[in-house]
């Protein structure tokens, strides 16, 4: 498995979407030192979860397909290795470019932080990037699947409308845990300090408590767990065969 996701990486290794892991969190930290000045910490972690990383996790996801498609998926047909390892192969290389940009933003912020208005500690700021970086897990393998499916620009324009929708609707009701979309932008609300519209919480919200982030944060892994397993089954049994 090791060398499967060696290989995925070294693919991607001269893509967009290598490139993608790295310009988006420093755009989006000059997207919110533009609009918000002094106080671009809490600009740019709000666009950052709301918006910028749920086109990076879908870009990426849906070129990872899409590149495999381009050549009729000969350079996986061609392997001696079982087509659910190879899935899952894409899935972890996905899942560690996913860890380094929300470390990568975490990093350029804290350092931005040191010459702009602390809205965010250091601190919160680290808990709430790995927050993110494990409640948008189990989108890659629904993205790849979807790609399979309905092609890239499809994949990414739905997942896109998807995530921004359900999360801005559904992200601060009582309900959350039963649409994972909304569940990372209602984990990291105890730490970014903010409401998903970006205005700052206030004294005594319900939201600032912490009692909910554990069980979001499980129900998240075990669902990527599920979907990760069960995409791997049908694309081993020819799932990647259809537009």
């Amino acid at each position: 498995m090791f060398g499967i996701i060696q290989s995925e990486l070294l693919k991607m290794r001269h893509t967009f979407s290598m490139k993608l892991i790295i310009l988006a969190p420093l755009v989006t930290l000059l997207l919110g030192y533009l609009l918000s000045g002094s106080y671009a910490l809490l600009s740019t972690y709000n666009w950052w979860y709301f918006m910028i990383l749920p086109l990076v996790v879908s870009l990426c996801s849906a070129s990872m397909i899409a590149r495999e498609k381009k050549s009729g998926m000969q350079n996986i047909v061609s392997l001696p290795i079982r087509f659910n390892k190879i899935w899952l192969g894409k899935t972890a290389a996905l899942a560690i470019m996913l860890f380094v940009t929300n470390l990568f933003l975490w990093i350029a912020t804290t350092v931005v932080g040191m010459s702009a208005s602390i809205t965010v500690s250091p601190l919160d700021g680290l808990i709430g990037c790995m927050l993110l970086f494990l409640t948008y897990l189990w989108q890659i393998p629904v993205i790849m699947q979807l790609a399979c499916f309905m092609g890239y620009i499809k994949t990414v324009f739905v997942s896109l409308a998807v995530n921004t929708i359900l999360s801005a609707v559904c992200a601060e009701k009582e309900w959350f845990l039963f649409v994972p979309y909304a569940i990372p932008a209602r984990v990291v609300c105890p730490f970014f300090k903010m409401h998903v519209n970006g205005i700052p919480l206030e004294e005594g919200s319900p939201l600032l408590s912490v009692g909910y982030v554990l069980p979001a944060v499980i129900v998240s892994v075990m669902f990527a767990l599920a979907v990760s397993w069960g995409s791997s089954k049908l694309f081993s049994r020819g799932g990647w065969a259809h537009e």
